[in-house]
């Protein structure tokens, strides 16, 4: 029975030792029954013991995720273990062991990582140098254009030599002409220009070039980069040094350039072979790295999966409490709810973590304890809410906790959602055909689960979408099974066959009735076509080819039956209301709160389905008057007359009333629905302020009887109503934890004026709502119809013979697609969402608050590839 309400809960206290912490908090991981109090959230203080080993856990993880980084960069795949929650159970000893052995792998990976680079780095600067080299000897040797960036300075350098070669009185090295070759980022070019030319104060001759050429940054990863080669001409060797600083400072890279042809030549198959002699070196390197990585790729898995675990067990650790009266505070202890059937493997749990702790000094082991604990400001509110499920009941479960988690020992909607959430989206999508696909792919999820499931678990990005329709198969194959029901119920699939054949037929439509039964009756001169008698069960699927008649008796049928459902279903949620009352035995609020409520809905729509049946039954469209199609009352005019006392308008030849004392009824039921008002408006708070004053005159009475004595007896029961604050502090905070929020009486009649309001117009807003289960369920026909005639039609009755075979073909492909991505996807998602509405706002808004805590456990959750 605790699917139908929350399991009862058992506030408790447990009591550690710090040398078998540790594994008494795995053992209760596994056992995932225990929520502990004051652990999460900011209210948490904590003992800081186990900060270190928190700091390293993150450290682990840090490595970690860089070792799987690298991993993925070489495509390794990760072994899998899929009973690793079993086979490796987390020790306190195997932090250090497997920092031990993470921190061995990661140096040695980094080393290895470390000379990577600087081999690329190398080898960026050989190729660099190389293409510096090449470009030098096209200035040098005139292969390309050797225009200067500045043409005046040719002329001033070359005058300049040829005059002070002329004078041999200085020296010769004085006119030596000198250059340096190297690479400049084209947006620096114009600012190193112009500081040459204020330190050279013009006496300069530059080349230059643009290139682009390709540089390694990774593993398989590089860049383009584009560069200016440039080559300096300056005169004298003085200058030299300026030069080279300025150089420095703007970031050109310099590189050696022999000034003879064949010198170049040589240099260049030098660095080739340079660059080919670290290339082998570089491969060498990454095939050490990738050995490495298969290596770790065989126990990271392990290693994150116990990891996790260990952080959320230090994490625990860490903000439990210490007992500080107790051998230096080598004790925890904190506060936890644990379901109370539960609470006898709690202890054996935490038995089976002090043995392992212990291993072969049992007598010197201190046993945990589990004790439980009643305080006196505890309200049932402050419980977390449990239910216990199985694969079958989780889906529906989810689907009421996305509106709201049941208070402790609220009725739990779920097991009633399991019938009418998919009866009421059947309503909507009924149609034989659609609910085969759906029930089809439902019970495929079923009978595949375990081996869904685990291959869910082994995808390391499982997708969003497969998981939450997985998570609903048993909703998506009852939906399909429904669906079923209500198009064989509506017929549908007779329907389109009368649909294919039926021009063969001429129907005359006359609809009369006897002996209570309705006939279509054909033709006179065509015995042979005539179609039998009425069906009995569902809609006869004749009347799919009777044109405008068929829209307008499906209309009449599912807007009734949609009120009728609504309105069932909606009594049904008033029920449960009192039953939740009954159980906090709260009886006067059964009777104040949820008798008015049932009244005025069941006088009223009562009323109103009587007129629903009454209509349905007894008029006809060819039926002679009063009973034909044009005296049929309106539902909604005759509704708005009873509320107004008024008489119906019909024409002269037509019946004022459906039935006889159909006014003294209207009466009747209109008085029951508006005396029900007040008593759901001012019952409650009256009640309430007459309980407040019946108790405030008991303890006058009390206290002008205690005046009367002067014994210290008295006197001290006279403080059982004259209590100082500062005398019971906890008395009091206990008395405002159980408080009453309708202590207030202004408070109280407000909510109870909302309530009313709430429920007067809910029940008639509500019931309109209900109007889409005939909206959608006719949509869904016309689509369905519409698709149907336009495509695959045209082959089924094109009375072309064989031809028709291969334009069916065709068709089919087409249809097909357009079926299940219109009807069945986007259409069975219009539906799902209609009916959750229904469910959230009109069912479950009569009984259902939503507004407890969910029991959240501490809990290892089972391992996936996703982590």
């Amino acid at each position: 029975m605790s699917f139908f309400r929350s399991e009862p809960m058992s506030l408790c206290q447990i009591l550690l030792h710090s040398e078998s912490a540790f594994n008494c908090l795995v053992e209760l991981g596994y056992l995932g029954v225990v929520q502990f109090r004051n652990i999460y959230g900011d209210t948490a203080v904590p003992n800081n013991l186990y900060n270190i080993e928190i700091q390293r856990c993150h450290e682990l993880q840090r490595i970690i995720a860089h070792l799987q980084d690298e991993i993925e960069d070489f495509k390794i795949n990760v072994m899998f273990y899929p009973d690793v929650d079993e086979d490796e159970v987390p020790k306190a000893i195997d932090l250090r062991d497997m920092e031990t052995q993470l921190l061995e792998v990661y140096d040695e990976l980094t080393d290895v990582e470390r000379n990577c680079e600087s081999l690329r780095r190398t080898r960026n600067h050989l190729y660099e140098h190389m293409k510096v080299i090449i470009k030098a000897d096209e200035f040098l040797t005139g292969e390309r254009n050797t225009e200067p960036v500045m043409a005046w300075t040719s002329s001033i350098i070359m005058d300049l030599v040829h005059d002070e070669m002329k004078n041999k009185a200085q020296p010769q090295d004085k006119f030596q002409l000198s250059f340096f070759a190297g690479t400049i980022p084209p947006l620096r070019f114009a600012a190193f220009e112009t500081m040459l030319w204020r330190i050279t104060r013009g006496n300069y001759f530059i080349k230059h070039e643009e290139i682009t050429f390709p540089q390694e940054i990774g593993r398989k990863s590089s860049q383009l980069v584009r560069k200016y080669v440039f080559m300096l001409y300056f005169l004298g060797s003085s200058i030299r040094e300026k030069l080279t600083k300025v150089c420095q400072g703007f970031g050109i890279k310099l590189f050696e350039c022999p000034e003879g042809t064949a010198d170049r030549r040589l240099a260049l198959q030098n660095i080739d072979q340079d660059i080919k002699y670290l290339d082998r070196i570089l491969e060498q390197t990454e095939n050490h790295r990738f050995r490495i990585l298969l290596i770790a790729g065989v126990d990271i898995y392990i290693w994150k999966i116990k990891l996790k675990k260990m952080l959320m067990v230090y994490y625990v650790l860490n903000h439990m409490r210490r007992v500080k009266h107790l051998q230096k505070s080598k004790y925890l202890q904190a506060e936890c709810w644990i379901p109370t059937v539960e609470v006898g493997k709690v202890r054996k749990a935490l038995m089976r973590g002090a043995q392992q702790s212990a291993k072969d000094n049992q007598d010197n082991m201190f046993p945990p304890m589990v004790t439980p604990i009643r305080k006196r400001y505890l309200r049932d509110e402050d419980k977390p809410t449990h239910f216990r499920l199985n694969q079958f009941t989780r889906g529906f479960q989810k689907l009421i906790d996305a509106y709201g988690i049941a208070a402790y020992r609220e009725l739990n909607p779920a097991p009633y959602t399991i019938i009418t959430f998919p009866f009421l989206f059947a309503v909507m999508f009924g149609d034989m055909g659609h609910g085969i696909i759906m029930a089809s792919f439902g019970f495929w999820m079923v009978i595949k689960e375990k081996r869904l499931i685990e291959k869910n678990r082994r995808d390391p990005n499982p997708s969003e979408i497969w998981t939450i329709m997985f998570a609903g198969r048993y909703i998506i194959a009852l939906m399909g099974i429904f669906s079923i029901y209500t198009g064989f119920i509506y017929n549908d699939c007779l329907s389109k066959s009368f649909n294919i054949f039926g021009s063969r037929w001429r129907v005359n439509y006359t609809t009369f009735k006897a002996e209570n039964n309705h006939y279509l009756q054909l033709d006179p001169a065509r015995p042979d076509n005539y179609l039998g008698d009425p069906y009995y069960f569902g809609m006869d699927p004749v009347w799919d080819i009777s044109g405008e008649h068929a829209i307008t008796t499906f209309n009449s049928l599912k807007m009734k039956l949609a009120i009728i459902l609504g309105v069932t279903q909606m009594m049904f949620g008033l029920i449960l209301s009192a039953v939740n009352y009954t159980h906090k035995r709260d009886y006067v609020d059964v009777f104040l709160v949820f008798v008015p409520q049932i009244t005025f809905l069941t006088c009223i729509f009562c009323y109103l389905v009587f007129m629903i049946f009454f209509k349905w039954d007894n008029y006809g469209g060819h039926i002679a008057a009063p009973y034909n199609s044009a005296c049929a009352p309106s539902i909604l005019i005759t509704f708005i007359n009873m509320l107004l006392l008024k008489s119906n308008e019909v024409p002269p030849e037509c019946n004022d009333w459906m039935f006889s004392g159909q006014d003294v009824v209207q009466i009747v039921l209109l008085v029951f629905a508006l005396t029900s008002i007040p008593i759901l408006l001012a019952g409650r708070p009256l009640y309430i302020m007459t309980q407040k004053t019946r108790i405030m005159r008991a303890k006058s009475a009390a206290l002008r009887r205690s005046r009367t004595r002067s014994t210290l007896t008295t006197a001290r029961r006279t403080l059982v109503y004259n209590v100082d604050i500062s005398q019971s502090r906890i008395s009091i905070a206990g008395k405002k934890e159980r408080e009453d929020p309708t202590e207030d009486i202004a408070e109280l009649w407000i909510h109870s004026g909302i309530h009313c309001i709430e429920s007067v117009l809910g029940s008639i807003s509500h019931t309109a709502s209900y109007l889409r289960l005939w909206a959608l369920s006719l949509a869904h026909d016309q689509l369905s119809s519409v698709l149907w005639n336009m495509v695959l039609k045209i082959g089924l009755a094109g009375g072309r013979g064989y031809l028709d075979s291969i334009v069916i073909y065709g068709l089919f492909a087409f249809w097909a697609i357009l079926t299940l991505a219109i009807l069945v996807i986007m259409e069975g998602l219009s539906a799902f969402l209609h009916t959750l509405r229904l469910h959230w706002v009109e069912f479950q808004s009569k009984f259902y608050a939503g507004s407890g805590e969910a029991f959240m456990p501490f809990k290892f959750p089972p391992s996936t590839m996703s982590g």
